[in-house]
C-alpha cells in the first residue's frame, strides 16, 4: 500500500460524481470496482468497496475516498 493520505473529491452536493487528482471524473473515463491490486472486477461477496481510476490507476476506498494504492498498468476489461 502507498503510504499517503491522498484523497479524491466529488462535486459539491453530489457524492456520486467523483473527481480524481488526475482530472478523471465519473462522467469521463470513470471509476470501476476493483480488487486490492486494482484489477477491475464485478463486485461479489468479500469485495472491499474499492474502485480504480480508469485514467491513472489510483485505487480508491469508496467509503473514505482515500487513495490506498495504485495500479500503474490498469487496463479496462473488454
Amino acid at each position: 500500500m502507498v503510504n499517503t493520505k491522498e484523497h479524491i473529491t466529488h462535486e459539491k452536493g453530489n457524492n456520486e460524481a467523483w473527481i480524481c487528482q488526475c482530472g478523471n471524473r465519473t462522467d469521463s473515463d470513470g471509476f470501476f470496482p476493483c480488487d486490492k491490486d486494482g484489477n477491475e472486477m464485478v463486485p461479489s461477496e468479500g469485495w472491499e468497496n474499492l474502485h480504480v481510476c480508469a485514467r491513472r490507476g489510483r485505487i480508491i476506498d469508496q467509503d473514505s475516498l482515500e487513495v490506498v494504492d495504485r495500479n500503474s498498468s490498469f487496463k479496462r476489461l473488454d
